[in-house]
């Protein structure tokens, strides 16, 4: 038998105070009760014993009180933590998970300790963002039928057509000319038969500029802004672009990175709770990256998704570099065009200082590859093109 532990003892179901003794020999334990705390002792009550094996002992918190749940449903603290815990640690009789929370708690106290498991705990995360939620996301993607992925894509369809995009301007027999190739020449090379792919022409403008885009929803449905086509200065510039839009379908990346960006904020909101203010910032700005990474990635596939059915189908990938650098020169020329209209000259050479910086971040910022990278791949492709090759090593 230890020395007595001096605690409180509470009668089941009462909050009536008495001062108390704590004894624990080998398999069981005594409660000696001394009197009232508050001087009434007229109520006596007998010495409680019973089986310690069954005694309920809550988790250490610093010094705070700690608390015995009794055989009997009555209750005794104390705070003479350290006695308990010597209780809990030579007696074999204790609970085995009052014996694990002990030794958890000292873990939790050592710096050594908290030290390690922090490392553990960025380690971990870093690899479940790095490898395990690109891993997830391609698998319930790709999981998921059909029917959802058109469900999504039309869902988006109306929403952009209600708030980003316009009538277009495009002839009906531009249109149908279009659409007449891409059914004979581009779409039996689109993959999976259950894919039902649509083309749609569409006039999309941002600050009064007409924008040269592309892009494909999970449905199957493609979307070509009149200034794309505008740019465009031969057939195959179109079918090039309307295959890399196939590949972001075949490969379900819209699916995909719909699944990234809901792990990616369920897992921030688990970690910050329900994000606001600065919070709420850097919770969307860490998304964001998070999911421009995996942009890039997608937009890489997709290129090479592209060249490969040009070999296959006799396109010289050389028309996808093309178009490619004729959009970026038509956009970067609108840009400037506008901020030299909305700024100072001074503002504007200001900006010329900083040119070089401000490219380096927009290049890790956008959502796309490097333009010159995509370019050169091009022309990998082509010069295997030129050969009369079908597979690009």
């Amino acid at each position: 038998m230890i020395n007595s532990i001096s605690g409180k003892w509470y009668p089941k179901d009462s909050s009536v105070q008495y001062a108390a003794q704590l004894k624990v020999a080998k398999t069981r334990y005594e409660v000696k009760i001394v009197s009232s705390e508050t001087g009434n002792d007229s109520e006596r009550h007998q010495n409680i014993t019973g089986q310690w094996s069954q005694v309920t002992i809550n988790d250490r918190l610093g010094n705070t009180e700690r608390k015995l749940t009794l055989t009997d449903g009555s209750l005794f603290t104390t705070h003479n933590n350290d006695a308990i815990d010597t209780i809990i640690n030579s007696n074999k009789n204790s609970d085995t998970a009052s014996k694990w929370r002990l030794r958890l708690h000292r873990h939790e106290t050592k710096m050594t300790s908290v030290l390690t498991m922090l490392v553990i705990t960025v380690v971990f995360v870093f690899s479940f963002i790095k490898w395990g939620i690109p891993w997830t996301s391609q698998t319930v993607a790709h999981a998921l039928p059909q029917q959802t992925g058109e469900f999504i894509g039309h869902q988006s369809l109306d929403f952009m057509d209600r708030y980003f995009l316009e009538p277009t301007q495009i002839s009906d027999a531009e249109q149908q000319q279009i659409i007449s190739r891409f059914k004979t020449r581009l779409k039996p090379f689109g993959g999976d038969d259950n894919i039902q792919y649509r083309l749609h022409f569409r006039d999309m403008s941002v600050g009064g500029s007409s924008l040269p885009n592309a892009f494909a929803l999970p449905s199957g449905d493609i979307i070509l802004t009149d200034k794309f086509v505008e740019l465009s200065q031969n057939d195959d510039e179109i079918d090039a672009v309307l295959l890399h839009e196939m590949g972001h379908v075949v490969e379900r990346h819209s699916l995909e990175m719909l699944t990234q960006n809901s792990l990616t904020t369920m897992i921030v909101i688990m970690v910050l709770g329900n994000p606001d203010g600065i919070s709420e910032l850097a919770t969307g700005l860490g998304t964001a990256l998070v999911s421009n990474h995996y942009s890039r990635q997608y937009e890489t596939e997709a290129d090479e998704f592209a060249f490969n059915k040009m070999l296959e189908i006799g396109i010289d990938p050389k028309a996808f570099g093309d178009i490619l650098s004729r959009m970026e020169d038509y956009s970067t020329t609108a840009t400037n065009a506008d901020d030299a209209a909305d700024q100072p000259e001074a503002e504007a050479n200001n900006e010329k200082v900083e040119e070089v910086e401000e490219d380096k971040l927009s290049d890790f910022l956008s959502s796309h590859p490097n333009t010159q990278l995509r370019i050169k791949m091009a022309e990998k492709y082509s010069k295997c093109f030129k050969q009369g090759l079908k597979v690009c090593e």
